[in-house]
């Protein structure tokens, strides 16, 4: 397989995943090595509590390409990727999840986008999750599209790549579980643009979902909170903008 991306970051957020680990992290770094010149694996280890911290010694001691970078104390699902991606050094970033689910060979149908847009987002094709949780995603997805004006097949779905200079125009702040709807709708406020890819999925094998299924109420209030923010934001950044003096001509 010829190696088509230059250079990539991904980064891989993980807690007590002690099951599922070694394998996505085995999948991963394949992948990577099949797809680029030069790449790094951010894991982040998000106070774990299980054998995920030695998996992770083990992995980087055996390549130096896999990074870990460690959160003292579970800091959540949010928290954990804005500290991958402010650990990423190279000019493309991934992010994915540690249970396995994705194939990350598929980022070759994303990156030729990046091109065009600053970043190109998965939506899952024949999603393998329980019925539950595939419902429940449902609402959601159109609850969080609803609230912050965002047309998108699949909000949140793990499957991500950026341009660098995304995460230079956009600061991230989540410390909730809407991380993926905060990232769509800083990139409109910012004026940045997306398009999306269907992305194969694949049934969880190994381990169970370490992240907290929240009830519609607690969607809700964050919704609420994450856009009551930006729109604070956005009416500073016009009073700023109404301050400055003319230039002169």
């Amino acid at each position: 397989m010829s190696k088509s991306i230059p250079e990539l970051s991904a980064v891989m957020p993980a807690y007590n995943e002690q099951e599922v680990l070694p394998v996505a992290v085995a999948k991963a770094v394949t992948a990577l090595d099949d797809l680029c010149e030069a790449w790094e694996l951010v894991v982040v280890d998000d106070g774990s509590t299980d054998r995920t911290p030695e998996i992770l010694q083990e992995w980087s001691q055996r390549d130096s390409r896999v990074r870990i970078a460690t959160q003292p104390e579970n800091a959540g699902y949010s928290q954990a990727l804005i500290r991958g991606f402010a650990e990423c050094r190279y000019e493309a970033v991934f992010y994915t999840d540690a249970d396995a689910q994705f194939d990350l060979h598929d980022i070759a149908d994303l990156y030729p986008k990046l091109v065009e847009v600053d970043m190109v987002t998965g939506y899952r094709i024949g999603r393998q999750d329980r019925f539950i949780r595939f419902i429940t995603s449902g609402v959601y997805n159109r609850l969080q599209g609803w609230s912050l004006g965002i047309r998108v097949r699949d909000v949140n779905c793990a499957f991500k790549l950026f341009r660098r200079s995304y995460f230079e125009r956009v600061q991230l702040s989540s410390e909730g579980f809407l991380i993926d709807a905060e990232i769509y709708a800083r990139a409109k406020m910012a004026g940045l643009t997306w398009t999306q890819v269907g992305v194969r999925h694949k049934p969880r094998e190994l381990g169970s979902t370490t992240v907290k299924v929240s009830t519609v109420l607690e969607t809700l209030r964050e919704l609420r909170a994450l856009k009551q923010q930006l729109s604070r934001e956005a009416r500073e950044l016009e009073d700023s903008a109404k301050q400055k003096p003319a230039q002169v001509q």
